[in-house]
């Protein structure tokens, strides 16, 4: 990799709180999940590697606005690809990109100080920071 991939890299951790290794996985899975534009980086897997794509509705109790997740309806999307498992969850407006990580039990994501674990056909939204804990109960919204 050129040094100045390297920073970039290093700068886009730096940015979004994931580590370096994590985020190359994240890039890949963008780059091959939709349209490219100038600013994405485009990272080739092999040639058999699939990707996989999953749209999610959810509704969290009413923590869940307390921590940032829409009050009412909202979607979560779940790529796979390539050894990476990603959620994007949308969180005080924007976008955030979950990596998967152990759990003893379902799906656990993580990013910067959330929390996203899918178990049992619905999920538990966390958030640990400064201003303390905090969790939301949230379900498939049967109404999609």
């Amino acid at each position: 990799m050129k040094r100045s991939h390297q920073n970039l890299l290093h700068l886009l951790a730096l940015r979004t709180g994931m580590r370096p290794k994590h985020l190359v996985g994240v890039l890949v899975l963008l780059a091959c999940a939709g349209t490219v534009s100038a600013t994405d980086l485009v990272i080739h897997f092999p040639d058999k590697t699939s990707i996989s794509r999953k749209s999610v509705q959810y509704e969290c109790d009413g923590n869940g606005a307390k921590i940032g997740v829409p009050a009412g309806p909202f979607t979560v999307e779940y790529i796979n690809g390539g050894g990476n498992s990603l959620a994007i969850v949308p969180i005080s407006g924007r976008s955030l990109i979950f990596s998967n990580v152990i759990a003893g039990s379902g799906a656990r994501y993580t990013a910067r100080q959330y929390i996203w674990w899918e178990a049992g056909g619905g999920a538990t939204l966390y958030s640990e920071s400064l201003a303390g804990k905090m969790q939301s109960t949230c379900h498939p919204d049967s109404a999609k």
